[in-house]
């Protein structure tokens, strides 16, 4: 038997929408199938966020979905660090329109868009994860960033999309060390803070990799207490650390994801709830006549 949602324990899905775009964008410009409409629209990054989405529902079964967004490429990072993410090359040229047909999509879903100008969708995400985790609701982040990771809690988990559609790894409290390494999620941090992140151009420490910096955090927690540590620390690595200090600090800064931005966005905005003619309407302007299908099958 179905039990009515108004009745279920909420629970929420918080959707990292650019990394699901992008994800399904290059999914299929790889193989260079680029779906196009009949006026000239390329829709192959929306088309896959549109099944990651509704896969994601079908198999998490959320009462509550929200859609996080960035507000443009620049943050409060870039001010910290002018060079923060400067490595990024231009996003596709057929993706660029999509962007803004993207929240056209979720909107078409009743789905809230979440973005504040000046910060990322993370911290949009790890605001929102913290809020309704203070009320006691289940939050599962979908995403394909690890940096997430930091934000996990005792009704938070992440589920980071692998290669393969449906194909997903949920790590939570109780399996963060098992797959990570990490005793606590806040060491997500700390790790990156030591062994910077080339793909968002956090410096870190230089010659520090992934299992020199989970050495140190696993023999000393953090950033601080590996420097309270760093006589037991020595040759190359010492000097290291003592010469890239400042550096590090940075990195962990810009490393952590913010908890505190204003968004306003009440969990009741989010309950998943289609209205399945405005949704078709929106499906059918954009051509997308099996996921249309779809809907007129499995939405009540």
């Amino acid at each position: 038997m179905t039990i009515p949602q108004e009745k279920q324990q909420p629970s929420l899905l918080i959707i990292d929408s650019f990394a699901l775009l992008f994800r399904g964008f290059f999914s299929m410009a790889m193989t260079g199938n680029y779906m196009r409409t009949s006026y000239g629209l390329c829709t192959n990054g929306i088309y896959q966020f549109t099944k990651y989405m509704l896969h994601a529902v079908e198999t998490f079964q959320p009462t509550h979905v929200v859609c996080a967004f960035d507000m443009g490429s620049q943050t409060f990072r870039n001010e910290m660090y002018d060079l923060y993410k400067a490595n990024r090359d231009a996003p596709p040229e057929e993706l660029v329109p999509q962007f803004d047909k993207l929240r056209d999509l979720v909107e078409a879903f009743d789905i809230p868009c979440v973005g504040v100008k000046g910060y990322e969708a993370d911290d949009v995400i790890g605001t929102l994860a913290a809020r309704f985790s203070k009320q006691g609701v289940p939050v599962n982040i979908l995403t394909g960033d690890g940096d997430t990771l930091q934000l996990i809690d005792e009704h938070v988990q992440v589920t980071l999309m692998k290669k393969g559609f449906g194909n997903y790894e949920t790590i939570h409290l109780g399996n963060l060390e098992e797959i990570r390494g990490l005793k606590h999620p806040f060491q997500v941090v700390e790790m990156k803070a030591l062994m910077g992140d080339t793909a968002d151009n956090i410096p870190g420490c230089p010659n520090v990799g992934p299992k020199t910096a989970l050495k140190l955090i696993d023999a000393y927690e953090t950033v601080d207490g590996v420097y309270a540590h760093l006589d037991e620390i020595k040759g190359k690595l010492k000097e290291r650390l003592t010469q890239h200090k400042e550096q590090i600090y940075l990195s962990r800064q810009l490393a952590t994801i913010v908890r505190d931005v204003p968004v306003d966005c009440e969990l009741e905005e989010c309950r998943y709830e289609i209205n399945k003619p405005k949704l078709l309407r929106t499906l059918e302007e954009f051509e997308f006549k099996s996921l249309i299908r779809t809907i007129e099958k499995q939405v009540i």
